[in-house]
C-alpha cells in the first residue's frame, strides 16, 4: 500500500462507511462535512478533520466526494479548481449518465484528473465480498487511486466514457426497482386473502430464484434482435392480461402491468404478435 492520504467528502452513511474502511485497513483519511459534529466519531477513530473541503483537498492525494447529489457536487467542488490541481477526484455521489459526463467535462476543463463511480452496494456492505463498485473516466485517475479503491469493494473499470460506470449502475437499479414493484403487487394480491407479506416475499424468493437463469437467455434474443422463437407477443399479452384481471378481481390495481400489456398490444396491433415477446425493448428507445 503506498503512504498516500485519501479525503472523504461528506459523512452521511456511505461516506462514513466508506471513511471507516479506509482507516480500518490502514489507509491515511481526512473526512470533511458541511455538519462539523459529524466529524467527530472520525476522529476519534483516528481520523483528521478538515474544517473545509479546500483543506482537505490541501491534505490529501486522493479526494472521495460522497455528498447527496450533482448541485452538491459542483456547489463544493467548483470553488475548489485550483486547490485540486494534481489530485485525484472519484466523484462516489449517485448521479445520472449525464450529469457524470458533465462534471467529467468540468474537470477535463480545469486540467484536473477525475473519475467518476457508481456504487452496488449499501453501506453496511461497503469492503464485504458483496460490494461492488463501478468506476468509469479517466483511465490514470483510477490506477492511481486503486489501492483505496480496491479496499471498498470490488472495483471494476468500465471505460473512458465518464457516464458509463452512473449508466449501469442506473440500468441494474431499474431492473432492482421493477423486481422490488413485482413483490409489492403480489403482497397486495395475496394480501387479500389474508396472507401475510413476509410469507409472499419467501414464495417469491423461490420462484424468482428459479427463473432468473432465464435472463441470459432473454439477453441472447435482444442482442440477436430477430426476436424468432420464444414466447410470443401474443401469448404473453394474453398472461399479463390474466394477471391484470386477477388483480382486479381481488380489487386491487394493476398500474405496475398495464404499461408493459400497453406495449404488447401495439406490437400485436401492427402485425408482430408473433416475434419474441422481449421485442419490446426496440419501443424503449426515444426516437
Amino acid at each position: 500500500m503506498t503512504n498516500q492520504t485519501t479525503a472523504v467528502l461528506g459523512l452521511g452513511a456511505m461516506g462514513s462507511a466508506i471513511a471507516a474502511r479506509l482507516r480500518d485497513t490502514g489507509h491515511d483519511t481526512v473526512v470533511w462535512n458541511r455538519t462539523a459534529a459529524k466529524t467527530a466519531p472520525h476522529t476519534e477513530a483516528g481520523s483528521r478533520a478538515a474544517p473545509t473541503p479546500a483543506d482537505a483537498a490541501a491534505l490529501s492525494d486522493t479526494i472521495l466526494v460522497v455528498l447527496l447529489d450533482h448541485a452538491s457536487v459542483r456547489e463544493h467542488l467548483e470553488p475548489l479548481a485550483a486547490d485540486l490541481k494534481g489530485k485525484v477526484i472519484v466523484n462516489l455521489t449517485t448521479t445520472t449518465p449525464g450529469q457524470a459526463r458533465d462534471t467529467a467535462a468540468w474537470a477535463v476543463e480545469h486540467g484536473l484528473t477525475y473519475l467518476d463511480g457508481a456504487i452496488m452496494a449499501t453501506p453496511d456492505m461497503i469492503g464485504t465480498p458483496a460490494s461492488r463498485l463501478l468506476y468509469s473516466g479517466d483511465r490514470t485517475a483510477y490506477d492511481a487511486a486503486h489501492d483505496a479503491l480496491a479496499v471498498l469493494g470490488a472495483a471494476d473499470y468500465e471505460g473512458e466514457d465518464a457516464g458509463l460506470a452512473s449508466l449501469k449502475d442506473m440500468a441494474l437499479l431499474t431492473a432492482m426497482y421493477q423486481m422490488f414493484s413485482g413483490l409489492v403487487q403480489a403482497a397486495a394480491m395475496m394480501r387479500t386473502v389474508g396472507v401475510p407479506a413476509a410469507a409472499t416475499a419467501g414464495e417469491v424468493t423461490g420462484w424468482l430464484g428459479a427463473v432468473l437463469p432465464h435472463l441470459e437467455q432473454f439477453g441472447a434474443v435482444i442482442d440477436e434482435r430477430t426476436y424468432e422463437g420464444g414466447q410470443s407477443v401474443d401469448f404473453t399479452r394474453a398472461a399479463i392480461g390474466s394477471l391484470i384481471t386477477a388483480a382486479r378481481e381481488q380489487g386491487v390495481g394493476a398500474d405496475f402491468l398495464e404499461p408493459l400489456l400497453s406495449r404488447l398490444d401495439e406490437l400485436s396491433a401492427t402485425g408482430r404478435g408473433g416475434a419474441d415477446w422481449t421485442s419490446v425493448t426496440e419501443q424503449l428507445t426515444i426516437r
